[in-house]
């Protein structure tokens, strides 16, 4: 597996913003400068754990130990690159079981979720990491931590981390699992996310053009009835100028990567 630092990769590339070139040293440290420390570290883990319990109660966590240890094992070599710009953050993947629900999240701290629906949109394993990858990017730059940080205010996130406001907890849950993602992010912090995504996937030898198609068949489906494609693109807005953006992203890297379309469509043929 080749090993590759966020920042190495854009060298053909402007800064993302959080992993610039300092002058002809190399590059700022990503944990130097991520995110605003908005929320202390340690409430966004309790946090996490918190929401991931509430989301736990709220959807039904899929019951197929080996597909379970196969989008894990999918996702481990993208966690290892995340465990170098941010590590002490448990990374945990799980597989949430509706068909119909054609997304993925990331909780504060580190708890991720990809439905099953989305598994089955997606034709191999590049495009399932360049999702989990962006997903991890979230979490590397403390996008959802900084976010309800401002919405709700750090006192009540530390109230809850404790213990001592289970009432807004469980509304805050509730919102969360309901929705099936966090509130939409902003633009910037969804680009960031992107390159993040673009730079993990290829690091850890997918094909990063995976995270384009996955996008581009999301569009397509906008409108299909019997799925829940909107809440992911309400939150992750796949717009012409961002796919372009992320495509151009991955032509300067680039040809490269596997997609592993055959070992994917094997793995998740239980789902079929």
């Amino acid at each position: 597996m080749r090993r590759l630092r966020l920042c190495r990769v854009w060298l053909l590339s402007v800064s993302i913003g959080i992993g610039s070139l300092v002058g002809g040293t190399g590059c700022t440290s990503v944990r130097q400068v991520i995110g605003r420390e908005l929320v202390p570290v340690q409430t966004e883990i309790e946090l996490g754990q918190k929401l991931a319990r509430q989301v736990e109660a709220e959807h039904r966590v899929l019951r197929d130990p080996a597909l379970q240890r196969y989008v894990r094992f999918l996702a481990q070599p993208l966690i290892d690159q995340a465990w170098v710009d941010r590590p002490g953050i448990d990374y945990r993947l799980t597989v949430l079981d509706d068909d119909a629900q054609v997304n993925a999240f990331a909780l504060p701290g580190g708890p991720m979720y990809v439905f099953t629906g989305l598994l089955l949109l997606a034709d191999d394993e590049a495009e399932v990491a360049g999702v989990l990858a962006h997903e991890l990017g979230h979490v590397v730059a403390r996008h959802s931590a900084n976010q309800l940080g401002t919405q709700f205010g750090v006192q009540l996130l530390m109230a809850i981390a404790l213990g001592e406001a289970p009432e807004e907890l469980a509304q805050m849950g509730a919102q969360i699992a309901g929705a099936g993602a966090m509130a939409r992010f902003s633009r910037d912090d969804e680009r960031q996310a992107d390159d993040y995504g673009v730079a993990y996937t290829a690091a850890a030898g997918y094909d990063p053009g995976g995270l384009v198609t996955l996008f581009e068949k999301m569009g397509r489906l906008q409108s299909a009835p019997g799925t829940s494609i909107e809440r992911f693109l309400a939150s992750h807005p796949a717009t012409d100028e961002r796919i372009a953006r992320i495509q151009r992203r991955v032509d300067r890297l680039g040809p490269g990567g596997e997609r592993r379309a055959e070992r994917y469509l094997e793995m998740t043929a239980s789902l079929r």
